[in-house]
């Protein structure tokens, strides 16, 4: 390990650590962070971690460029008061709005579970509904006209 000078005007030079050397905080080094010489780690081993961000967006980008010379590669953008996006190879796939959230592509799923007396809501204003009670289920049709069909036309 190669050691650093603190003084009054901070490092003087850089930390330097070698493999599974570890920079440890708190009583119990609660938090510590190093590189096993693969991977890196920011490991919080009590209670909650927060990242605060004084500036108004955060980021977590997918790339080897730093600097995103080849274009981004975004992994999940929080925006500050706005949004929070989550990205598959650099695509926009679910978003947050101030009216819930925007999903780009299909949603699949084994099972939603919203509970019973839950409803999955479609349409602008609610106007599709789908609802179990733990008895009995409905699709609830409140505008226009609602169609069921089938792929073969019939």
């Amino acid at each position: 390990m190669a050691l650093t000078k603190i003084d009054d005007r901070g490092l003087t030079t850089p930390i330097d650590l070698l493999d599974n050397e570890k920079i440890q905080f708190g009583t119990g080094n609660d938090l510590q962070l190093y590189h096993n010489g693969t991977d890196s780690y920011l490991k919080n081993t009590t209670n909650d971690l927060y990242i605060h961000n004084t500036g108004d967006d955060t980021y977590i980008i997918a790339t080897d460029d730093i600097y995103l010379k080849n274009g981004d590669d975004w992994a999940i953008k929080c925006i500050g008061d706005g949004a929070v996006e989550l990205y598959h190879d650099n695509a926009k796939k679910f978003e947050t709005l101030s009216t819930g959230v925007s999903i780009s592509g299909n949603l699949d799923a084994d099972q939603i579970d919203v509970g019973d007396a839950q409803e999955i809501r479609l349409g602008a204003s609610a106007d599709l509904k789908l609802v179990h009670d733990g008895t009995h289920s409905w699709v609830q049709n409140a505008t226009g006209i609602l169609y069921l069909g089938n792929s073969s036309g019939n």
